[in-house]
Formats: C-alpha cells, sequence, structure tokens
C-alpha cells in the first residue's frame, strides 16, 4: 500500500540552526519515537531500529537509512529509507524530501514522504496509516522544536518504544470523526431534559 504523506511545521530558529539539526541523522532520529541509529556505514548510510508495542508485545524493525541527495545553499535534503520486522511479518519503505524556507520570524520546514507498507501494517488501511502519521509527526515536529531550544527533550534517553494500539486507536477514533461527545458506556452522550 502506498501513502504520500505531506506536512509543514515552523520552528522560531534561523535556517542555518535548523538546517544543522535537519542535515545530521543521528539529531533527527532523536525527535522519532521509538527509533535509534545503530551503526553508521558511511557519511551518508545509516543502520537503525524502530520499536512498536503492541499490548504486551515489541515488535522490532530494523532497517538503512541513506542520504540519497543534500543541498545546502537550497537547504533541501532527500533521504531513501527501508526496514522489515525482524520476524518477517511486514516491511516499510520510504522517500522523503525536507526543504527549509527562510521566514521573518524563524523557518518553515516543509516535508513530503511517500510510504510503501507491506504485511501487518498494511492491513490497517490508507486513511488509518495517514492518522497514524498526523499523529507521529505531531510528536516529531513538537521534540524538533524543543531540541532546537536546547529545551529538555535536548537531553539524552532511551529510545522508548511506539505504541501502536495507542496510536491506532487515536488514528481510529480521528478517522471515524471523534467528534460526538460519548458516555464511558460508549453511547453517543444526550442532553438531559
Amino acid at each position: 500500500m502506498a501513502v504520500k504523506i505531506e506536512k509543514t511545521f515552523q520552528v522560531a530558529e534561523p535556517v542555518e540552526k535548523v538546517w544543522a539539526f535537519l542535515s545530521d541523522p543521528r539529531q533527527v532520529v532523536t525527535c522519532v519515537p521509538g527509533a535509534q541509529i545503530t551503526e553508521q556505514v558511511d557519511d551518508k548510510t545509516y543502520k537503525g531500529a524502530i520499536s512498536v508495542k503492541v499490548g504486551p508485545s515489541t515488535t522490532n524493525f530494523k532497517g538503512e537509512v541513506q542520504i540519497v541527495r543534500l543541498d545546502p545553499a537550497a537547504h533541501e535534503i532527500e533521504i531513501l529509507g527501508k526496514g522489515q520486522d525482524v520476524r518477517g511479518k511486514g516491511s516499510a519503505s520510504m522517500k522523503m524530501t525536507g526543504k527549509l524556507r527562510e521566514l521573518p520570524d524563524g523557518t518553515e520546514v516543509v516535508s513530503v514522504s511517500e510510504l510503501n507498507v507491506v504485511g501487518i501494517l498494511a492491513q490497517m488501511g490508507g486513511r488509518v496509516i495517514q492518522e497514524v502519521s498526523n499523529i507521529m509527526f505531531e510528536q516529531f515536529s513538537n521534540t524538533f522544536r524543543e531540541k532546537l531550544k536546547g529545551g529538555e527533550a535536548a537531553e539524552a534517553a532511551a529510545p522508548k518504544p511506539i505504541s501502536a494500539v495507542g496510536l491506532a486507536f487515536s488514528a481510529l477514533k480521528a478517522t471515524l470523526g471523534g467528534g460526538s461527545k460519548e458516555t464511558e458506556s460508549g453511547k453517543p452522550d444526550k442532553d438531559k431534559t
């Protein structure tokens, strides 16, 4: 299943500072929940892992990220990534292009990703995958901002697995239009008159 994801966010930092962070995969990976770089193969290729917690068990994905194009003058980066569930139950690949645009009061970060998912992940469907990516992107962009500011999130910590159940539930709720209030019984709340 192929999904295209386009995201934009702004940071209150100068473009050169944002570029120095964005063009270093060792820094960027610290903003991705559950992810880590395990080995640097060369100056453009990295091996890594991401952990996804599903209920009581944790699934680990291992893969590789390669910087295909790095244009410091235009502040553009293109990355290819691919990974596989260590138990062989699914795989994913991604082509991501990032571009920075200088603003009067900071920097705009534009990201376009083409994600191909196979196996158990693909069974969630395109809309749920899109919503999961929205939630993960929000976590990523918030951590990215904090690290640029030098906030608490900049402290080195062991990566915690992404809770797939929590993400999938939130995504499913958003996909189904979780706009109606529900009581604890799960039924719509009606006015009591």
